[in-house]
């Protein structure tokens, strides 16, 4: 997994975020309320429920369970974490880190800080930034991956990925990644050569106003077909 999606979000330092928790909620709000961000990086990718379960206040952060608790339900209060309550016969939370997150600085304030404090500004690290709800572009080409190519995955993998989730349209990623599972084929370079013959052919049909047969890339053909060479 490419690491930097793993690191903190340290422009949630320059949001103003740590003094208004501390000032509204606990002077330990911001410990943990950063404890729970990095669960969140520890087990999702992408910003996703969290078993609240796995959070161990004295052993992590040197407070009580029952200090911990309740400035996590603050936190929710304040609007700073999705919160339920998935259990039956006792209380099992989950919770997710709200995105966009309610901060009190502006944009320009936030990145201003950034720069004089020379803290990293990568796109991967603007975690919670924008809206998240539902599936993202690139949560979607990472469950199309899975499926297709197995959990198998390299911080390369992840960087081809986000490339082409930004290059292409999700109703051409969804058409290649279903070509590919019908061919048989794991190659991600045949997935990307596929995704150039289908926007050359959507941009055929709009030019002439008329279909194009979409080609497979070299060496392959239909499933069944003679002369398939599969990659694998």
């Amino acid at each position: 997994m490419d690491e930097r999606y793993l690191r903190f979000p340290r422009w949630l330092e320059a949001s103003g975020l740590p003094e208004k928790i501390n000032r509204e909620i606990d002077p330990q709000g911001w410990l943990i309320f950063r404890r729970l961000v990095e669960e969140d990086l520890a087990q999702n990718l992408f910003p996703d429920w969290v078993d609240y379960a796995s959070l161990d206040w004295p052993n992590t952060c040197g407070i009580s369970k029952e200090n911990g608790d309740r400035i996590f339900h603050r936190l929710g209060d304040l609007g700073l974490l999705e919160i339920r309550d998935l259990g039956e016969t006792g209380e099992f939370f989950q919770y997710k880190i709200a995105a966009p997150l309610p901060i009190p600085r502006s944009p320009e304030e936030v990145a201003e800080g950034l720069n004089e404090s020379n803290l990293p500004t990568n796109p991967q690290l603007w975690r919670y930034w924008e809206e998240t709800k539902g599936e993202t572009k690139y949560q979607k080409i990472l469950r199309l991956y899975e499926k297709t190519c197995g959990l198998k995955m390299s911080s390369r993998i992840i960087e081809d990925l986000v490339e082409l989730a930004e290059q292409h349209p999700t109703h051409h990623l969804e058409k290649a990644f279903a070509a590919a599972r019908e061919e048989g084929v794991t190659a991600l370079g045949w997935i990307r050569k596929y995704l150039k013959r289908v926007r050359k052919d959507e941009r055929v049909q709009k030019d002439w106003g008329r279909p194009q047969s979409l080609e497979l890339p070299e060496g392959y053909s239909i499933p069944g077909g003679e002369g398939s060479d599969r990659e694998s």
